[in-house]
């Protein structure tokens, strides 16, 4: 991999020359199974301009550590079904954003065979300001336009393999242990109903799935947290959208999900400021899009439920020390769960 040129293709200076370099390992989320690694490398050059990309590798499921250790059947759906390379498929793909959405520059791609790559990215400088309710509209907006750019035919396969794999396998049974709502953390911020109103919805999943089966398909982002919506300094574009993470045809709607619920699991949303949000971005993405407001409507309701409702509450953290901040963000996650139940229950 020739540094490099990449260094001086990116500055624009054929003569450029590297001075300095590091390399910085980032964190990513521990639910980005095909991530590999994420990597800042950058450095100046001899004439002091400054450089800087995003190294991400990206691999197969079958690649993950521990993964001989899954159940046979259960390893061969998550090689066969989990979508690992569905970032890089929207740059091969080529596929048209609506104005003010952008993708992160793709300098060099590096394949290293055996279902593995190297994606080396445009480091975007980001306005961390935080993120109002203007910015959630605009956020929700771009995502309807995007939807409405790319009609596809349903139902949408990733849900049906969702439900039945991780949700079915890994979350009901977690929340279904009675241990797990006796654990200090829960007791002390669950309010009592939650639980049975938690499993209350678990009898609706397979109509869920089946209704939202029905309405429009698009091709969508898929996880179009805030955290994946940069706001770049620059002003290029309203967002940069990073991390695209499911590649199959997705119900109207369904990008707010994860708009509302990663504020959430941030910390940067409270429980009191999810209804203003939420009202927010389901009108601003019927805005954006053109679809009709009681299919969104149902489609973004359903699909909160269905991908959110059981990893609301952080169950992964509970072998963690209980401190003040854990228990801070128990209180907020249980009123993210609360909200999400209440929704389901008028579905």
């Amino acid at each position: 991999m020739d540094v490099t040129e990449l260094v001086r293709r990116s500055l624009g200076d054929p003569e450029a020359r590297i001075a300095s370099h590091r390399s910085e390992a980032l964190a990513h989320p521990s639910g980005a199974l095909s991530t590999a690694s994420l990597r800042r490398v950058s450095g100046t050059t001899t004439g002091g301009a400054a450089w800087s990309f995003i190294v991400k590798s990206i691999r197969s499921v079958r690649h993950l550590p521990g993964i001989e250790e899954v159940p046979e059947e259960a390893r061969e759906a998550a090689i066969a079904n989990f979508p690992w390379r569905a970032d890089l498929d929207v740059y091969l793909s080529g596929m048209e954003l609506p104005k003010g959405l952008r993708l992160p520059r793709l300098h060099h791609l590096e394949d290293l065979g055996d279902e593995r790559y190297v994606m080396w990215l445009e480091d975007v400088p980001v306005d961390r300001a935080p993120w109002d309710l203007d910015r959630y509209r605009a956020a929700a907006r771009l995502l309807g336009e995007l939807a409405a750019m790319h009609p596809a035919a349903g139902p949408c396969p990733g849900l049906r393999y969702y439900v039945d794999g991780p949700v079915a396998n890994v979350f009901l049974p977690a929340l279904r242990d009675p241990g797990f709502w006796r654990h200090p953390l829960v007791a002390s911020h669950a309010d009592p109903l939650l639980r049975s109103d938690l499993m209350a919805l678990t009898g609706r999943i397979e109509p869920l799935v089946e209704a939202v089966g029905e309405l429009p398909h698009t091709l969508s982002h898929g996880d179009a947290c805030p955290a994946n919506l940069l706001v770049p300094a620059d002003g290029s574009a309203e967002f940069v959208a990073i991390d695209w993470s499911w590649p199959y045809p997705t119900c109207v709607g369904f990008d707010l999900n994860q708009l509302l619920v990663g504020g959430a699991h941030a910390g940067e949303l409270t429980a009191a400021e999810l209804p203003a949000v939420h009202e927010a971005i389901e009108a601003a993405y019927v805005e954006g899009s053109g679809f009709d407001p009681t299919e969104v409507a149902y489609g973004y309701a359903a699909t909160l439920v269905l991908c959110s409702a059981w990893t609301a509450l952080p169950f992964e953290r509970l072998g963690e020390e209980p401190t003040p901040e854990l228990h801070e963000l128990f209180r907020r996650r249980a009123g993210l769960a609360r909200f999400i139940v209440d929704v389901g229950r008028g579905l």
